[in-house]
């Protein structure tokens, strides 16, 4: 597939680095930069296109008749996937979270319905064993969250885009952009946990220079916390940079915990990369 031609708006590539400054660490001599992926493009921005770049790319029509995923009732992945099968003329299948649910239950899933997104609802016990419904057999499959070798494979762009530095940080869903990161530098690489998955992470091969820090998940996954929906707040006020509290917020709140804390040595050069999303 030639994704040369992408009916993209606003396709900025490479994404910029920004510093953004604070007291805490401006006085000990640390240096922060956000590499802001969320400017990549205001649907399919982030780690969506770094991590379906490839999936994209490598799609054929010779051999499979469309792309499939999963996800919940808000999924940025399957948001990105829909909007791309749609500007390239891919059918994508997405298998959704929760029998209950319709097209029209968000404006998530009313938006991927219009861009050609075949919505298939089922159970969330159903949903634990990830099973293709027979009808889409013949779709090349991509799993929740786009995660996958092709993901990880589409981190080594991301890598070669960054500032030298001391230290990376980055917001772990699925694990794919927090390894694909480590597995393309030497440099020491954190990951800050979103949800209760560390096991899972844990049982892919892990590179040696990725750290996964499991203290700020906030509960469970996506839960509201009025805590944490103030830091992003205040930090969008303060450096003029959004987040939002499910991915990006507790990445951005363990990396300033860290410094307060004295985890982060004086004088050192780190990069948070700033992995988008739409909510």
């Amino acid at each position: 597939m030639d994704i040369a031609n992408f009916e993209f708006n606003a396709l900025h590539l490479p994404s910029p680095t920004e510093e953004i400054f604070d007291e805490c660490w401006n006085s000990k001599g640390i240096q922060v930069f956000v590499k802001r992926d969320d400017l990549i493009h205001p649907i399919i921005s982030g780690n969506k296109w770094r991590k379906l770049k490839n999936y994209l790319q490598t799609f054929s029509f010779s051999t499979h008749s469309g792309l499939l995923s999963f996800g919940g009732a808000y999924s940025n992945h399957l948001y990105a996937l829909a909007f791309a099968g749609h500007s390239l003329g891919i059918p994508t299948v997405g298998i959704i979270r929760g029998e209950e649910l319709t097209t029209g239950s968000n404006a998530f899933l009313s938006q991927m319905n219009d861009w050609g997104m075949q919505l298939h609802f089922i159970s969330r016990t159903v949903y634990r064993s990830k099973t293709i419904p027979l009808e889409y057999e013949k779709y090349a499959v991509i799993a929740e969250g786009g995660f996958g070798e092709l993901a990880i494979q589409g981190m080594e762009i991301l890598v070669d885009e960054l500032p030298a530095c001391d230290l990376i940080y980055t917001a772990v869903g699925t694990g794919a952009t927090a390894i694909g990161t480590a597995k393309h530098t030497e440099k020491p690489v954190i990951g800050v946990l979103t949800l209760k998955n560390r096991s899972e992470i844990e049982s892919h091969s892990l590179p040696t220079n990725l750290s996964i820090e499991d203290a700020y998940v906030f509960g469970k996954y996506a839960k509201q916390n009025n805590e944490l929906d103030l830091f992003c707040v205040e930090f969008h006020l303060k450096h003029g940079i959004s987040i939002e509290p499910i991915y990006t917020g507790r990445m951005f709140y363990a990396l300033t915990e860290h410094i307060k804390n004295g985890h982060i040595a004086p004088n050192t050069k780190l990069v948070a990369i700033h992995t988008g999303g739409v909510k």
